[in-house]
């Protein structure tokens, strides 16, 4: 059974802000959690934004605004790419690649936030999931060494 994107999620609880929250605000609680995105819910708890490292970057530091007076609605993405929690890893994997994404809001079945994956969430899965099978096919060998051999003379 392939895995599910639901699976993924690490973060109990997704670093969710307001619209208004500035930009130095918003870096502020990243840095103390850890994480390279901010998701902005409307009040239904439906994603309608995100803010990234590289929104920060591109639209904050490079143009030169003052992040303590842009308000992530000034600066967030509102082209989301979302995940509903039951869809295959794999297809997911597929589309945030092709869609150049490294962070991705996944949702239940009528929008609301569940949470946030990112790419390194996938290539930390894709990891462990290799080191298993590695782990199986060393059983199997060493299984297999033990065996007792027949002889055909």
């Amino acid at each position: 059974m392939s895995k599910k994107v639901e699976d993924l999620i690490t973060q109990p609880s997704p670093l969710v802000l307001d619209r208004a929250t500035s930009v130095l605000e918003a870096a502020r609680a990243m840095t103390a959690r850890n994480v390279g995105a901010a998701t902005i819910c409307d009040d239904a708890g439906r994603p309608v934004g995100i803010f990234t490292e590289r929104d920060l970057m591109t639209r904050v530091v490079v143009p030169g605004r003052d992040p303590a007076r842009t308000s992530l609605g000034e600066v967030m993405t509102t082209r989301l790419l979302f995940a509903r929690g039951d869809e295959p890893v794999v297809d997911v994997e597929r589309e945030m690649q092709r869609m150049h994404v490294r962070h991705l809001p996944v949702v239940d079945r009528v929008g609301r936030l569940l949470g946030v994956i990112s790419l390194r969430d996938l290539l930390r899965a894709d990891l462990r999931e290799r080191e298993e099978e590695l782990h199986a096919l060393h059983d199997y060998i060493a299984a297999a060494d033990d065996a007792p051999h027949s002889s055909t003379r």
